[in-house]
């Protein structure tokens, strides 16, 4: 079962802490010193968490720029095997109007 985000913040901030008590005892270190050690502890991990949030931009964006290519050549390629549309007939044949053949069956039927 995976733990939940909530529990393994708390725990990884306990062994922070826990860690740093080990840190100020044994090196003699007094809290005004500590503050300035946990500040520039805290700039590296800011700095790493930007560089990875802009490689992950650059993959997304990668990515994205790959599926524009494929859609480019994909529609390169529809456009040069569609056939050409033929132009429309100047008048299009009557849907209703009925051949002679028909209406002699129709009539014949009627009968």
């Amino acid at each position: 079962m995976n733990t939940p985000i909530a529990v393994r913040i708390e725990c990884a901030k306990g062994e922070i802490l826990n860690a740093m008590e080990a840190i100020q005892t044994k090196h003699a270190l007094p809290p005004c010193i500590m503050d300035g050690v946990l500040s520039s502890v805290l700039a590296e991990v800011r700095s790493e968490a930007k560089i990875e949030l802009i490689n992950s931009t650059n993959a997304m964006m990668a990515e994205k720029d790959e599926e524009l290519e494929k859609a480019k050549k994909a529609a390169k390629r529809t456009l040069r095997t569609e056939p050409e549309e033929q132009p429309e007939e100047e008048h299009p044949e009557n849907p209703e109007r009925i051949s002679s053949k028909h209406r002699e069956e129709v009539r014949a039927w009627q009968r």
